[in-house]
């Protein structure tokens, strides 16, 4: 669960993620050691990780390729190991609707698009179907939302009794 200070923390390095814990602790009262030990447990319980922000188109990367995909569900987890060990598939997510899933993979070029569609998707066991969409141009991709929302857990609702809010029951 995030608190007040760790919201704080993690809006300072979504501005600048090599922001030095000096600086952190400056910014929001606190001391360097909080913001150290703090950042040590939100990386060590998975909620944060400290990563380089690659621009694919400038680093060789000519199609970012978005592929819907029609998978037999008995195949589904075995599909999605395949996928995420692949190393040009960036994303792999379950879905609804239509597909099962979708990944995002890049492409240096259209024939090695070409040669992952025939020849490397059929080996995939469960695989029935693809619908693959080209990204032409990348308008936003941020890293930078506000931690507004409610981070708080949800408690159970009981499918017993409803309740009205200001009556006895």
């Amino acid at each position: 669960m995030l608190d007040k200070l760790d919201k704080a923390i993690i809006a300072c390095l979504q501005e600048d993620g090599r922001m030095p814990h000096t600086v952190i602790a400056a910014r929001i009262g606190v001391a360097e050691a909080t913001v150290r030990r703090r950042l040590e447990r939100l990386v060590k319980e998975g909620i944060i990780k400290i990563a380089a922000i690659v621009d694919p188109f400038k680093v060789g990367v000519q199609i970012v390729a978005l592929i819907h995909l029609d998978v037999d569900l008995l195949h589904l987890e075995e599909a999605a190991q395949k996928l995420i060990a692949m190393p040009n598939v960036r994303v792999v997510a379950y879905t609804t609707g239509f597909y099962d899933m979708l990944i995002e993979a890049l492409f240096t070029s259209q024939q090695e698009l070409l040669s992952f569609l025939k020849d490397q998707l059929p080996r995939i066991p469960g695989v029935r179907n693809s619908e693959t969409s080209i990204m032409l141009q990348l308008l936003k991709r941020s890293y930078e939302w506000a931690l507004s929302f409610d981070t708080e857990p949800r408690k159970e609702v009981s499918t017993g009794t409803a309740v009205n809010p200001g009556k006895e029951n």
